[in-house]
């Protein structure tokens, strides 16, 4: 598969930031914030991606010798201006490897830097932003975002920063215990106001019956809908909690492979589906799912705790679809989402705006990029 655009250099950059205090989740404890940089080069033209890399601590070295052992090997000469087609045969080969080794998620997230990276190329050679290449048709030039990240530490901060900047949404770490939970919510919703959305995220912390019993007592709380609120995150599992509860449910971000989106959107338990298109395949994979829940009643609303890469990528797919509620955005400080970009999309009124140029429309602040770069692989074809 070549043509006129062979890929000819990949160069992958591992990124790290401290934080000012550990960030608790349900199921264990960020202590930096990592980005995998994903560079791709075919025709002379550079696209840039970003691979999904929060857990677990290790996985950045799983991320490089995936790139540099499972995907140059295979990539160099690719055709860049058909990332689907760079995308399917690249799952053809290193999928079944994934499924053997029982870590398919590591290598959907490395292919997923690839497809972002090759979309930016796309967009670059046609001229387009990747949104217009995306549906072939005009797009919307801004996506309704919500802040995420919010709790259990720091809530009255955080919704600060939610306000100042905008915002019309919120969106709380939950599943750390019923009393802890209540307080969470109740500082959020006292913090926002009754005029701004709360949106809840459990990180699956709970069975189906805890999930019950914790969830209807959201409703005190005005909270619109639950993500990931069972543990293993199970369709038959889903389809209980629905039974049982009014809430809508939202899941997605730990989903791969489109069987399993799509069996998530048939199910009739799921109200919001969340791809992260740093981990879950892409625009490639985020464009299958978009056009399967337009064929339902399914809404979309694209997990996203990245760097302003992914925020960006998430951004162009929210505007190529109207079916796309919400872009989420982490406002936690991280200098990888906030310092990365020397050129990217903007937040205005709690809406993200996209640049109007070719591809991703970012450019990367080498400065930041050198600051925080603790490990870089290049690869080129002729290496190979």
């Amino acid at each position: 598969m070549t043509s006129g655009y062979p890929i000819e250099r990949l160069t992958v950059s591992i990124l790290s930031a401290p934080v000012d205090s550990a960030v608790p989740m349900s199921f264990g404890t960020l202590t930096d914030r990592r980005v995998c940089l994903v560079e791709v080069e075919a025709g002379g033209v550079v696209g840039i991606g970003e691979s999904w890399l929060n857990y677990p601590g290790w996985s950045h070295a799983e991320r490089l010798s995936t790139f540099t052992e499972g995907i140059a090997p295979l990539v160099f000469g690719l055709d860049a201006s058909d990332p689907a087609g760079v995308l399917a045969l690249l799952c053809g080969r290193l999928l079944p490897v994934g499924r053997q080794a029982g870590a398919i998620g590591p290598i959907w997230q490395a292919l997923s830097g690839i497809d972002i990276a090759l979309w930016d190329i796309a967009g670059k050679l046609a001229g387009k932003p990747v949104h217009e290449l995306l549906t072939g048709t005009a797009s919307r030039s801004s996506v309704p975002a919500y802040a995420s990240g919010i709790g259990p530490s720091d809530i009255e901060s955080l919704c600060a920063v939610a306000l100042a900047d905008g915002y019309r949404a919120i969106k709380t770490k939950i599943g750390f215990g019923a009393e802890r939970d209540r307080a969470t919510l109740s500082t959020a919703r006292g913090c926002v106001g009754a005029d701004i959305e709360l949106f809840a995220d459990a990180n699956q912390a709970w069975d189906v019956a805890a999930a019950t019993e914790q969830i209807n007592a959201l409703a005190d709380y005005d909270v619109r809908w639950i993500e990931e609120p069972l543990a293993g995150d199970r369709v038959e599992d889903l389809q209980k909690l629905a039974a049982a509860v009014s809430l809508p449910i939202a899941t997605g971000e730990n989903v791969y492979g489109t069987e399993d989106f799509e069996s998530r959107i048939g199910s009739g338990a799921v109200t919001l589906i969340q791809p992260d298109l740093a981990k879950s395949g892409g625009f490639t994979i985020a464009r299958t799912v978009a056009e399967s829940a337009i064929r339902s009643d399914v809404r979309i609303a694209p997990h996203c705790y990245s760097s302003g890469i992914g925020i960006a990528a998430s951004a162009q797919f929210g505007a190529a679809y109207d079916r796309v509620d919400w872009i989420e955005v982490d406002v936690r400080p991280n200098p990888l989402r906030t310092e990365l970009l020397a050129r990217g999309p903007e937040l205005s009124e709690g809406a993200i705006r996209l640049p109007t140029s070719p591809g991703l429309g970012v450019e990367l602040d080498p400065g930041t990029v050198r600051r925080f770069r603790i490990h870089r692989e290049e690869r080129t074809r002729n290496a190979h």
